[in-house]
């Protein structure tokens, strides 16, 4: 462990299974915790003085790192970028500001404590608030299935870190190009983002926040690490699970990874699985797909 004059923490030779939610993936050659910008671009020089590549991660819930690990810099957002502040309230909204290193469950929790509705749709999705907004994180409506909510339809405006000019910006909601889960921020590094909520009573924000946990109860039925959904909806009558499920493949194991029983777009780890494991059951679920429905499945899980 070294540090940096800028008390950055550096681990070298890192296990990144202790970094994800999927408990897979060899070392790092370097792990940078970083609380500020300085402590982000102090890292990127680093790689650059390494000649060594470099990634940003959150809370790795939505990754899967290689059996070899990463032969490069992983910068992870820390306590630094876990905060939320109050940019302005008016009698019926408030704007907040959340940093990108907050998890979206805090975010979600203190919306109730303070009776601001709008983002109860965010209830259930793990990682940081950084990492729903890079993928545009977004769910189906709890009473109305046709109705679909992104974290796009609650940003005002992102702060990021241009990799092209390592300048900090502030970018309008307009000049996002958000997609389904796409927001095409690829050489940007999200800091924080601005979120327009509106003022309600708790019990009417408990009501919906209840109608999402009921419509997402089968995460409480896996039990075992994993990624979240490892593929993108081809269209919204074509969910990537049901297409999986229909290819008989739920409850398919390689090694210690198996396709859940619960939700087919889900792979687990069933204790000490390889990135082999996993990669292997993707590399089926796809030709399965392909062959059965000419449907070419498109990644949401990150490799790394």
């Amino acid at each position: 462990m070294k540090r940096l004059p800028r008390d950055l923490m550096l681990k070298y030779n890192e296990p990144l299974s202790n970094h994800t939610s999927f408990c897979i993936g060899g070392p790092a050659y370097c792990w940078a915790d970083t609380d500020s910008v300085e402590d982000i671009r102090e890292a990127i020089n680093l790689a650059e003085d390494k000649n060594k590549k470099f990634v940003i991660i959150g809370r790795g819930t939505n990754l899967l790192v290689k059996d070899e690990g990463f032969d490069g810099i992983v910068i992870r957002l820390g306590s630094g970028f876990e905060k939320i502040e109050i940019k302005s309230v008016t009698s019926k909204n408030v704007l907040l500001k959340i940093y990108a290193g907050l998890s979206v469950a805090k975010l979600v929790r203190y919306a109730l404590d303070n009776s601001f509705g709008g983002c109860e749709f965010l209830t259930g999705i793990p990682g940081s608030f950084g990492g729903a907004v890079f993928m545009n994180a977004g769910v189906r409506g709890a009473e109305d299935a046709s109705g679909f909510s992104e974290i796009k339809d609650l940003i005002s405006d992102i702060d990021v870190l241009d990799l092209r000019d390592s300048k900090v910006k502030t970018i309008a909601k307009e000049g996002i190009g958000f997609k389904y889960r796409s927001s095409g921020l690829d050489n940007k590094i999200i800091l924080s983002g601005s979120v327009l909520l509106k003022k309600d009573e708790k019990e009417n924000i408990c009501h919906r926040i209840e109608g999402f946990n009921k419509k997402r109860d089968w995460l409480s039925k896996i039990g075992f690490p994993n990624a979240g959904s490892v593929f993108k909806n081809p269209a919204p009558d074509k969910p990537a699970g049901r297409l999986i499920e229909s290819c008989g493949l739920k409850g398919k194991r390689i090694g210690n990874a198996e396709i859940s029983m619960a939700h087919a777009n889900i792979i687990l780890n069933l204790g000490k699985a390889a990135a082999k494991d996993v990669l292997a059951l993707i590399d089926l679920a796809r030709t399965a797909v392909r062959d059965n429905f000419g449907i070419d499945l498109e990644l949401e899980l990150k490799i790394l």
